[in-house]
């Protein structure tokens, strides 16, 4: 049996689809979060210096979305042809396009206070919008699931960034898109999902 060490903040952020997979695939996984106080005695000895890493049997690996689809593939979460798994990448990667807009302004430290403000107001106006409707729209034809018509990899890492974006957002994000709330509550209803999500440790969000 392979053995499985996520080594991430104790933050969800980029860590948690990797959580939320490996919580999936009902494997044991010994969950490394590390503290912000110890990041500079770490970064060194990471490939990239940065996290998240995944040590599957001693072997690192590294970057958020290729391990992702790296667990899609072990846990049976990935499409059933080159279509599909298009598609399901084409979803993540809009969903990552939003994330990092979104973190350019909430983690904005030197703009003035009513730049920030305006620019928030923005993202709420027109980024978040643009982006969740292009996303409602592939998902209103996909039966309850985001990028194909049965569960993937790629539902699993919306989820999880969802989750993220609204802390950053103070909000719900998905309030007025019926099809993704579907698909965020199917994910969450998912036993190895729903019992992580039950005994995680209270994150360090700010």
């Amino acid at each position: 049996m392979s053995t499985y060490k996520l080594t991430y903040f104790n933050f969800p952020a980029l860590g948690e689809p990797i959580r939320f997979l490996l919580s999936y695939g009902g494997v044991e996984f010994e969950d490394n979060r590390i503290e912000w106080s110890n990041w500079h005695q770490i970064k060194g000895t990471t490939p990239l210096g940065q996290v998240p890493i995944l040590e599957v049997d001693g072997q690192v690996f590294y970057q958020t979305i290729p391990i992702c689809r790296f667990l899609g593939s072990k846990f049976n979460l990935l499409g059933d042809n080159e279509m599909e798994n298009y598609q399901i990448d084409n979803v993540v990667q809009t969903i990552t396009d939003l994330r990092m807009k979104i973190e350019m302004v909430n983690f904005d430290k030197f703009s003035p206070p009513n730049v920030i403000e305006e620019k928030r107001a923005q993202l709420k106006s027109e980024s978040i919008p643009f982006f969740l409707k292009n996303l409602e729209d592939i998902a209103s034809k996909n039966d309850g699931f985001l990028a194909v018509k049965k569960l993937s990899w790629g539902d699993l890492y919306f989820a999880a960034m969802i989750d993220y974006m609204n802390w950053m957002m103070k909000g719900n994000l998905l309030e007025d898109f019926e099809n993704l709330k579907k698909v965020y509550g199917n994910v969450m209803e998912i036993d190895g999902i729903k019992s992580y999500v039950e005994k995680r440790p209270k994150p360090q969000m700010g």
